[in-house]
């Protein structure tokens, strides 16, 4: 659950930063959405195959994964394929334990 909205969580250990996509962000609260800032100027996602992504917002917002709520920095990404992507800033940040098995 991210920000009191349910959405599927893809992990994904390879991902740098943790992402969700414009529609997601969209349907969060206001409360939320008005928080949002534009993301550092340095800032630019490169995916595996060298095309980049751009982040429209950053911003704050509390993530629950089995019962245990952190708030983390997430940023904001038009054209993200998936609504939510848990990077590796999140696994390492919060120590989360992912089990394969």
């Amino acid at each position: 659950m991210v920000a009191g909205r349910r959405t599927t969580l893809l992990i994904d250990s390879g991902a740098s930063l943790t992402l969700i996509n414009l529609q997601f962000f969209l349907q969060l609260p206001r409360y939320y959405r008005q928080k949002a800032q534009p993301p550092p100027p340095n800032l630019c996602l490169q995916l595996a195959d060298r095309s980049q992504l751009c982040v429209k917002y950053a911003l704050s917002l509390p993530i629950t994964i089995s019962n245990s709520t952190r708030v983390h920095r997430i940023y904001v990404v038009p054209k993200l394929w998936r609504s939510c992507i848990i990077g590796n800033d999140l696994i390492r940040k919060h120590n989360l334990q992912i089990d394969g098995g």
